[in-house]
């Protein structure tokens, strides 16, 4: 037919992708490491009860906001306050990978070895900047902890960012923000002169809540501490070191799972009064081979059953899958949650028994964990699964093939990437406006291949050919016949008769979940919302510069915010096109920002920048939001189509004027 056109990939998927980032670190490439002569060392102490290890990779966290600093002035307190004897328990940090430090006994130094007390550092080591990034400097350490203060029982904490499975942990500032992979962890550990497991490894950073972590971790230690989530820049409390003055009396066998509950306890009371979505987890490294048992037999099952329609109906139930973080793939996390996704692959295979003895093994492996924010409750433990829109996908599926997991949930992904690598098209007719109704048609047999769709609105800009985007929601019929059809709004949810822009990320019987770019103490930031059948107003969960960070911020008195709407280009014909080159680059990342923005203007040719909202007062409800009539005669409507490989398309658009952009009323 004359007027059918073909959707094309449109620079919102770009801008979407870098919106979605979250605050979690992302890494890609090779970096060049320097490596670190592991040694032996002599005991500087008598055997105690409890050496703790802290790894701490300062990086922009201590560089820019003291969060080291402040990390370490909790442990101080709290072996202070406890009265620990320093012959009974060592505390002994490594720190390095920041520009500069605030902790005193660090100020002015690039790298050092210290024990922390209740009186501050001692036995002060000061070192040459090593690559903390590289497993070598970690197994010297451990070896360094571990024969310089033996101990009955040995914990490990690694502090700093953590980018899940692919990117794996740290970013030293130092090394061209070198990190440690999954494997490079377990390395330093095979190379260290630990030959036993340690009572407890905790990860005190993002998205490190994983069972591929668990799983080269199975032989070095009995519990693991980590969070499926992003955490806030806090991170841990360290008060739980206090639970240690309890337990040096008794000595108990299950050392790693009293710590691991301690911190629980105190991460849970730490953020108690704060809106921040939480999980953190303790895993029974000693239930994991049942559980792999238990999940490889399930894998196998599917393994065999996979071909295109079940990855098509994946693509179909992924938007049912808990993600987290780290939202690389356009639209779509890559690091889920391990149950939620073995939900969905055990109801498009039909095997609910195998999905229930999978449960029974999971609640062995993870005993005891705490969950905050979520419309439904993680369940403790994340997994990857790539997204055929994420640009790095390949090269991360490079990586992730190294990592000794599940060999049968391997050839599961090598499946999964021959679909999400193939190429396929959807077309349709041109956009139709009945009575309330916008609707597109396509192919009955090509609704099979849509996942979901999104009523999209945009403004004109002001400028020629381009306009701001407003909102994505997926209130959207998708009619089996083939007509994915929606009503357009004429108001939307903004804050002091002001709209924001709400792009949804989460959509579920419970919640549904978005977020909105807003310019707020100086830098982009993306405002988490929520609503729910118990919170149909909505709610502002927290703000979060985008980037490199775990910080997170609650609105207050006297603060104020600029809405941010992404911008996009415009043909004559009513579709999107792709924008410059690398035009969105300072604006997404946040880098190069100069002194603010003004209400009105262009913002680095990737966002128009709304009025100021001034918070006055919080009881007056000035941070609530609220409905906004808009403007609708400068709007566009249309429709923004997510593949079962969760690419990201524009259909055409419809004017508020009821005319096609590029006619009569249009651009």
């Amino acid at each position: 037919m004359d007027d059918k056109k073909r959707i094309r990939s449109p620079r919102i998927r770009k801008i979407l992708a870098s919106l979605l980032l979250g605050t979690a670190l992302v890494t890609a490439g090779g970096i060049m490491k320097t490596g670190v002569h592991v040694q032996d060392y002599e005991p500087k102490a008598a055997k105690g009860f409890c050496t703790i290890l802290v790894y701490m990779v300062g990086s922009d966290l201590e560089g820019s906001y003291g969060a080291a600093t402040e990390d370490l002035g909790e442990m101080e307190k709290a072996l202070q306050e406890s009265e620990i004897a320093s012959e009974d328990v060592h505390v002994v940090v490594e720190a390095g990978g920041s520009q500069n430090w605030e902790y005193p006994a660090m100020k002015g130094k690039e790298y050092g070895r210290f024990c922390v007390t209740g009186e501050g550092a001692e036995e002060f080591e000061d070192m040459e900047a090593r690559d903390m990034g590289e497993e070598d400097t970690l197994a010297d350490f451990i070896n360094y902890g571990i024969q310089s203060y033996p101990a009955e029982h040995y914990g490990l904490v690694f502090w700093n960012h953590g980018s899940g499975q692919i990117s794996g942990f740290g970013c030293d500032s130092q090394f061209d923000d070198s990190s440690l992979s999954l494997n490079e962890i377990a390395g330093a550990m095979d190379h260290s002169a630990m030959d036993e497991k340690f009572s407890f490894i905790g990860l005190d950073a993002c998205l490190m809540g994983n069972i591929e972590l668990a799983a080269v971790l199975e032989e070095k230690a009995e519990y693991l501490i980590a969070s499926e989530e992003l955490e806030p820049e806090s991170g841990y409390d360290y008060s739980w070191l206090c639970s240690l003055a309890d337990e040096i009396q008794r000595s108990p066998e299950d050392m790693g799972s009293k710590m691991g509950i301690a911190m629980l306890d105190s991460y849970e009371g730490y953020y108690k009064d704060c809106d921040y979505k939480l999980t953190l987890s303790m895993m029974d490294l000693s239930a994991y081979k049942g559980f792999h048992d238990c999940f490889n037999k399930m894998m196998e099952k599917t393994e065999q059953m996979a071909d295109n329609r079940l990855y098509q109906e994946l693509g179909r139930q992924r938007k049912k899958v808990q993600g987290f973080g780290n939202l690389a793939g356009g639209s779509h996390a890559e690091i889920v949650d391990l149950m939620d996704l073995m939900e969905q692959i055990a109801e498009i295979t039909g095997d609910a028994d195998g999905y229930k003895q999978l449960g029974k093994q999971h609640k062995l492996l993870v005993p005891e964990k705490i969950t905050k924010g979520y419309g439904s409750e993680p369940s403790g433990t994340s997994i990857y699964l790539p997204a055929g829109c994420n640009e790095w996908f390949l090269q991360n599926m490079s990586v992730y093939k190294e990592i000794p997991f599940c060999s049968a949930y391997h050839q599961f992904l090598q499946k999964y990437q021959d679909y999400l690598t193939e190429e396929d098209h959807i077309d349709w007719h041109s956009l139709e406006k009945k009575q309330q109704e916008i609707m597109v048609q396509v192919k009955p047999e090509e609704m099979d291949r849509i996942a979901a769709a999104y009523l999209t609105v945009f403004h004109d800009a002001g400028r020629e050919g381009m306009a701001y985007l407003l909102s994505t929601d997926s209130d959207v019929l998708l009619d089996r016949a083939g007509f994915p059809k929606a009503v357009p709004e004429k108001q939307y949810w903004g804050m002091k008769d002001e709209i924001l822009c709400l792009i949804e990320t989460l959509d579920t019987e419970e919640y549904t979940e978005y977020i909105s770019p807003v310019w707020y103490r100086g830098e982009i930031c993306l405002m988490y919302i929520s609503f729910s059948k118990e919170e149909q107003d909505g709610r502002i969960r927290a703000i979060a510069p985008i980037g490199v960070k775990k910080k997170q911020y609650e609105l207050q008195e006297g603060d104020t915010l600029y809405p941010l709407y992404p911008l996009e280009q415009w043909d004559g014909d009513g579709r999107a096109e792709v924008m410059p080159q690398g035009s969105s680059g300072a604006a997404v990342t946040g880098k190069g920002v100069a002194a603010g923005v003004k209400s009105g203007e262009i913002y680095q040719d990737s966002y128009y920048v709304g009025k100021q909202i001034r918070i006055d007062s919080l009881e007056e409800g000035d941070a609530d939001l609220m409905l906004v009539d808009a403007d609708v005669e400068n709007c566009m409507f249309g429709f923004m189509i997510q593949d079962t490989k969760q690419n990201l398309y524009y259909t055409d658009f419809l004017s508020g004027r009821q005319n096609p952009i590029g006619k009569k009323g249009g651009y």
